[in-house]
């Protein structure tokens, strides 16, 4: 895992590309968030930073007390992502990591909220990116802490109607240091362990790649598969993380 400060720090990077790409991509169609437009990416990003600042900010435990904000008209939807960046980044700076907040996860904490905000504002960057067309990769290093979040955290997100992983799974990240194993268990767990090992299906690229597959932006031929390919496409399709 990255540091606090680290986290907080690409949060701001990767947030303001995000703006800078969407403010060219306000009508182009999102091809890695169908049938989005930038304007629709843009309003779910406003919504996501003002949903977890109101999370932290408020010592949420309910999800049911959660008030939604109303959504900006459009000429000044731009503005009130940049604001709600801002007070998101502010909240998360002076709010101890360690204190207790509602998540979907298994880890009900702050420190969670401020990985899992970085992570999300960097991939949806990549998306407005594409949109925009602007070439852009996420750095090895922030790519591999986003493959070993996904392996722990997603993962356990199961979209409906999949039925258990019938193989175990190896993650090797071929430009940084980065291997996860993930063996399923009789009752349909998964166990994630970071190691070398031989698994049913190997699924080896760059941590941009690799991360970009689990995240389903990029198809399973994008990256190299060694092994059973149907227990690789399944394991790709398992998270619901659309």
């Amino acid at each position: 895992m990255l540091t606090r400060s680290e986290y907080l720090e690409i949060l701001r990077t990767e947030g303001d590309a995000f703006a800078d790409s969407v403010q060219m991509a306000l009508t182009a169609p999102v091809a890695s968030c169908e049938p989005w437009t930038g304007a629709d990416l843009l309003w779910h990003m406003v919504e996501v930073h003002y949903s977890w600042k109101f999370i932290v900010q408020s010592h949420l435990m309910d999800p049911e007390k959660y008030v939604p904000r109303e959504k900006p008209s459009d000429d000044l939807m731009l503005q009130a992502y940049r604001d709600g960046l801002s007070e998101l980044i502010e909240v998360l700076s002076t709010t101890d990591a360690s204190r207790a907040c509602w998540t979907w996860a298994g880890v009900h904490d702050v420190a969670w909220v401020i990985r899992r905000m970085a992570h999300e504002t960097a991939v949806h960057a990549w998306d407005a990116h594409c949109a925009a067309g602007v070439e852009s990769q996420i750095p090895a290093a922030l790519a591999s802490d986003g493959i070993d979040e996904f392996v722990h955290v997603m993962l356990n997100n199961v979209a409906e109607g999949e039925v258990p992983l019938p193989g175990s799974v190896h993650l090797h990240c071929t430009d940084v240091d980065g291997e996860w194993l993930i063996v399923p268990s009789s009752d349909g767990e998964l166990h994630v362990t970071r190691e070398h090992a031989k698994g049913a299906c190997a699924i080896r690229g760059t941590a941009h790649e690799l991360l970009m597959a689990l995240w389903r932006r990029i198809p399973l031929s994008a990256v190299e598969v060694i092994g059973d390919s149907a227990v690789a496409q399944q394991f790709l399709s398992r998270a619901a993380n659309d």
